[in-house]
């Protein structure tokens, strides 16, 4: 007789209290490598002489010390890409039970479909993140469906961030992204899929192949100031009129996350020669648009600097770069020298 999945998460925490907590390495029956761990050789980010020394905070979550290395670092060892085979196991309300291991692949408060289902098989999509911020949805769980839809039903869990574009790229990527929040599933599978392997890297090609042949690249080549305006998490550039009056003065195309369709973005991000832009989940719409041997500039506040885009951008052969605001109580000011001596470095 089978227990209702209700009933998971007690189960759980009493096998916890007998045996203590387990890992999904120790809870599957069989760990698959997709890809190898590999080391890579990274180009080198670009930033004037200084701005390191201006960063304060990084988000929550990160430390100083390791996005100090994403950014100075030349060599990586990317950690391999696995697929975890686990029995019996049920997904209930933002994390995956299987005995003594309790595994989050979202946040329970999000969760929206109240049914059931009963699978003989099935792989994660989602992933904690990925379920909370779109640029993660878009640059990670995206990817990892490519791996889940092999595996049997794809689950995926319900996402808290609003957004008008994440069901357009469903179907783009032809992706069925329909909510599964609670399931009893006899062999599951979920991955390790957070490095950018060369598996990663070429499942994010052929989305980009998917994205180009929607919006086929035409000349000439663009420059580009992508604007956040108030979407996501309020972050105001105290100077954004400057900025954006003197690249347009030099043939800056300017986009508006917020005004510009989709479709707009993506057609002008196609032929893009360099970005400018805020730094924020929006601009992981480069991901798959941006040509080999482009540049993105990214505006880092000072006190929640992040690297993170420096992976997706590595694998496209997008150079990365950055200018460091100052910190201005709820806003920031970037120098416009700092970013156009920076531009000069990208180009």
């Amino acid at each position: 007789m089978k227990l209702s999945p209700f009933a998971a998460p007690l189960l759980r925490n009493a096998r916890r209290l007998i045996g203590g907590p387990a890992a999904l390495a120790e809870t599957a029956f069989e760990c698959e490598t997709l890809c190898p761990g590999e080391d890579v050789e990274l180009s080198p980010s670009i930033f004037l002489p200084g701005q390191i020394e201006k960063i304060t905070g990084v988000p929550v979550g990160s430390s100083l010390q390791s996005q100090f290395e994403q950014v100075l670092r030349h060599r990586v060892r990317h950690a391999p890409t696995l697929a975890f085979h686990i029995k019996n196991a049920t997904v209930f309300d933002g994390a995956v039970y299987a005995g003594r291991m309790k595994h989050l692949i979202g946040d329970k408060r999000a969760s929206s479909n109240r049914r059931v289902f009963d699978l003989e098989t099935g792989a994660v999509c989602s992933s904690w993140s990925g379920t909370k911020h779109f640029g993660h949805w878009l640059s990670d769980d995206a990817l990892t469906y490519l791996l889940a839809k092999n595996y049997g039903t794809t689950i995926c869990y319900s996402q808290s961030f609003p957004s008008d574009h994440k069901p357009i790229y469903e179907g783009y990527f032809d992706q069925d992204w329909s909510v599964i929040d609670r399931a009893a599933v006899e062999h599951l599978v979920v991955f390790q899929d957070h490095a950018q392997t060369s598996l990663k890297k070429k499942r994010q090609l052929e989305l980009k192949s998917r994205i180009e042949r929607l919006f086929p690249p035409r000349e000439p080549r663009q420059h580009i100031y992508l604007k956040r305006n108030d979407t996501g998490v309020l972050r105001t550039v105290d100077n954004e009129h400057e900025i954006i009056d003197e690249l347009s003065r030099r043939g800056f195309t300017i986009l508006d996350i917020k005004t510009d369709s989709l479709e707009k973005i993506l057609t002008h991000l196609v032929v893009a020669k360099i970005v400018v832009s805020l730094e924020g989940s929006h601009n992981v719409h480069g991901c798959y648009t941006l040509p080999a041997g482009s540049a993105m500039l990214f505006l880092e506040p000072a006190n929640r600097f992040t690297a993170t885009q420096r992976g997706w951008a590595e694998n496209i052969g997008v150079k990365f770069g950055f200018v460091v605001g100052d910190n201005r109580g709820d806003r920031e000011h970037y120098p416009l020298n700092d970013i156009l001596k920076t531009i000069d470095l990208l180009m």
